[in-house]
């Protein structure tokens, strides 16, 4: 009686075959039913009737024991070269990409969540991600120089203290021409010069850190995709390509953000009362 999974071997060299999906996720050497075309694997009976279930494998050309290559090379994916293991089913390799959602999945995943996606086998597409990794590492490189141009401009803006010595300037000369019942006004507009300048010295520091951290990552995804690239690590390199893809989006806007957030004004300048002008003149 045939059990599901497992078939009595006809000959010798039948039963030196093993389904490769089993071997593979679960280390289980299951006797083979059938083998797909399209996957170049041979499958026991539950994978075989699963692969025709399936919809990113239900239009693969299936064959029977009788029409199955008699030959099978198991290793099909180098082992310095595995993917990373799922994050939501801690026993199942990263192995499939769903274009729909930009995110890698295993083979549980896809099953459950990505039924009606298009999804790609990442070793089928993994050797020619050149481009994408040529695009992504220029824009990686593209932030980490605005963000060093931004710490360079904050160094440099010193206008600001030129600024504050010349209002100070002004405000004595005002103060001579007014008489010593103002020198609570003088001591209040000095005090709010000050601090408008210390603001801008304190934006000046967020964005010297703030952009210097997200050179300090950017540099460090960077130095991670260039090893795995270097050893040719394609389906890592893949992986973790999809993942620095997602944090640079996210390092793109917060250096926008931190910009934004700390804009200072380029000129502060005194002016004269012209009520108090007018005072004195009567």
């Amino acid at each position: 009686m045939a059990v599901p999974g497992k078939l009595a071997a006809s000959s010798e060299q039948d039963s030196n075959l093993i389904c490769l999906p089993c071997d593979r996720d679960v280390g289980l050497r299951e006797s083979v039913y059938g083998f797909c075309q399209d996957c170049q694997e041979h499958l026991c009976e539950t994978c075989f009737k699963h692969h025709k279930r399936s919809r990113p494998s239900r239009n693969h050309v299936l064959l029977g024991r009788d029409e199955m290559p008699k030959n099978q090379k198991i290793d099909t994916v180098r082992p310095d070269d595995e993917t990373d293991l799922c994050a939501n089913h801690k026993d199942k390799l990263l192995e499939f990409y769903c274009n729909k959602h930009r995110k890698v999945a295993c083979y549980v995943c896809v099953t459950l969540e990505h039924k009606l996606c298009e999804v790609d086998y990442i070793p089928d597409i993994s050797g020619s991600v050149s481009d994408e990794i040529r695009n992504l590492i220029t824009e990686m490189k593209y932030l980490v120089n605005k963000c060093k141009n931004n710490i360079e401009n904050a160094k440099m803006a010193t206008q600001l203290d030129l600024n504050y010595k010349k209002i100070a300037e002004d405000i004595k000369l005002f103060r001579k021409e007014i008489n010593d019942c103002l020198d609570h006004m003088e001591s209040e507009v000095t005090r709010k010069a000050e601090a408008l300048v210390n603001t801008a010295k304190r934006k000046q520091e967020n964005v010297i850190v703030a952009c210097g951290e997200i050179a300090d990552e950017v540099n460090c995804l960077q130095l991670n995709l260039n090893y795995l690239s270097e050893e040719n690590k394609q389906n890592q390199l893949f992986i973790e390509m999809k993942h620095v893809e997602d944090r640079l989006s996210i390092l793109t806007c917060k250096e926008k953000q931190i910009i934004e957030d700390n804009e200072t004004e380029e000129n502060i300048e005194f002016t004269r009362n012209k009520k108090i002008i007018e005072l004195l003149k009567a």
